[in-house]
């Protein structure tokens, strides 16, 4: 590929996963917690803030696209945020095979998914037993939250991002 493939390439990744990321940053560092979806207590440490803007946000996008909260939390993580790394990852080894068998993958799941308000409030479930998990090590729910679901994947996104434009 040539470097105008690889600036193509990043300019549609950056207009539409990382964008995502960007305006959920965006909007951490800007949204105040005054609306219908704050907590009614303020929160008082950094992880707490984060991850209630996070929930802000996603309860903000569910009901715009009228989904439930745990819809919109599994698309996202476990169908958004994937899919824009295997593009990263198919830019950077030179071919497409994982994005589209990620894209074939999807297509099978919508097709034999019977209700996915269901399966994805299971799978929120179980995200939630193993952020809980990490309790065992002098974390809570909230921290293990917005290391795992926050921190983690914008890492992943530099680390990437880095080796794709070097």
């Amino acid at each position: 590929m040539t470097f105008w493939d690889y600036f193509l390439y990043s300019i549609l990744f950056l207009a539409g996963g990382l964008l995502l990321y960007l305006f959920l940053v965006i909007t951490l560092l800007t949204m105040g917690l005054r609306n219908k979806f704050a907590p009614p207590v303020k929160p008082t440490s950094l992880h707490d803030r984060i991850f209630d803007r996070v929930v802000i946000i996603l309860k903000r996008y569910a009901r715009y696209f009228k989904i439930s909260y745990y819809a919109v939390n599994i698309i996202l993580y476990f169908f958004l945020v994937p899919f824009t790394w295997l593009i990263l990852l198919d830019l950077l080894f030179d071919f497409h095979y994982l994005k589209i068998a990620f894209v074939l993958f999807c297509i099978i799941f919508a097709f034999y998914c019977k209700d996915f308000e269901a399966f994805s409030l299971s799978l929120y479930k179980r995200s939630v037993q193993f952020l809980n998990y990490f309790n065992r090590f002098g974390s809570n729910y909230v921290v293990s939250s917005v290391w795992i679901c926050v921190a983690v994947p914008l890492l992943i996104y530099a680390l990437l991002l880095f080796l794709v434009l070097r």
